[in-house]
């Protein structure tokens, strides 16, 4: 490993973790770069922690011109994150009095267990509505309501309130293999129905969350989905070790188990606690769907992990040229996802094929009639 690279994971653990780490000298060039990789990976606060942990070291002296700009990066994603809170806060409100139930999911529910929430690269605000009546009502509130409201995948509904991106989700999480998603949202509307509902405060505000158990096995599904279609990602990765480290104590692990092998994600969830052992220090009794003959093998991972211009499965579609003749708009997008797909194949096939026939699908949308 580069050590360009071994210093972004020590970092990355410092700043995460709290770990105590010690820093390679780096020179103005390659410290650039570093910083390049935590905007690439969104952990650019993160490892800004991290280096603050280390400022003692003389090693971690980063150049003057750098340390201003990251710094300006850090202040920026705080400012982000106190806007999105304060506008979940009034979402939160609003839909409470509306008698809907707003659950919420993915980035700020993780966020509430950071050790400073405003340290992760925001995204948008995503609600989960168990219920299809109170989905639609929400729905309808979104579409009168806000701007640029959109079906931006199915069962999903896009828009933006006060210059905030949120998104309406009548599904927690699915899965491209139509037997497998039945499964899963069976096991969603089971484990909704038969617990009491979980809350945590965001801007002083409860909101509602998911169960430690099904957050886990959500968290899985929608790393395994990213990584299928867009590569590792370092923050989501992050997201799954401090989730571990700061509820896992609450998760039913016997249950999660039986989900996954109902679902036949084991081999990559046990691919995604690979890369919390062998790149951020975990150990193997921190995973309990890991064991001592888990494979531990994350090359392929690493072929990928530090491009920084990175491919997508959604960078290519099919469009129609001169007469009848069909291209694809990006052609090394397109191989990319070819043989992105059989490099996991052998970790999760049954979803693999189908994710793979389902992206091939979305970009024959674009050929006119």
């Amino acid at each position: 490993m580069h050590v360009i690279h071994r210093n972004l994971f020590r970092l990355l653990r410092a700043g995460a973790f709290g770990e105590e780490v010690r820093i390679e000298p780096l020179s103005a060039w390659k410290w650039k770069r570093l910083y390049e990789l935590t905007l690439l990976h969104d952990i650019s606060a993160l490892v800004y922690d991290g280096v603050m942990q280390c400022s003692y070291q003389f090693f971690a002296q980063l150049p003057e011109d750098l340390f201003q700009q990251w710094g300006k990066t850090v202040r920026e994603t705080e400012e982000k994150n106190r806007e999105i809170n304060g506008r979940l806060s009034e979402i939160i409100h609003l839909f409470d009095e509306m008698k809907t139930r707003p659950i919420l999911l993915k980035g700020q529910s993780v966020a509430q267990l950071y050790d400073n929430h405003l340290h992760r690269t925001p995204g948008d605000i995503d609600l989960f509505f168990p219920y299809e009546v109170q989905a639609r009502k929400a729905d309808e509130w979104a579409t009168t309501n806000a701007s640029a409201s959109e079906e931006s995948e199915k069962h999903v509904l896009q828009y933006v309130w006060k210059n905030i991106q949120v998104e309406h989700h009548h599904r927690a999480a699915t899965l491209t293999n139509a037997l497998l998603n039945r499964t899963l949202q069976n096991i969603i509307s089971d484990e909704i129905s038969s617990n009491d509902a979980q809350y945590v405060f965001v801007n002083a505000t409860r909101t509602e969350v998911l169960t430690p158990t099904l957050s886990l096995l959500l968290m899985l599904i929608r790393n395994t989905t990213y990584i299928m279609n867009e590569g590792v990602s370092l923050k989501q990765i992050t997201d799954l070790g401090i989730f571990l480290r700061k509820a896992g104590h609450r998760v039913d692990f016997v249950k999660l188990d039986s989900w996954m092998q109902r679902l036949g994600l084991l081999r990559f969830a046990q691919l995604q606690g690979a890369i919390l052992t062998e790149l951020l220090n975990f150990e193997i009794d921190e995973l309990p769907f890991m064991d001592a003959d888990s494979d531990r093998d994350i090359s392929q991972v690493m072929q990928e992990l530090f491009l920084l211009r990175r491919q997508h499965a959604s960078d290519y579609q099919f469009q129609q040229g001169r007469g009848v003749f069909v291209h694809a708009s990006n052609t090394s997008a397109m191989l990319w996802h070819v043989r992105h797909s059989a490099r996991y194949f052998r970790y999760y096939p049954a979803e693999t094929f189908t994710n793979f026939f389902a992206n091939f699908a979305h970009s024959l949308e674009y050929i006119e009639e």
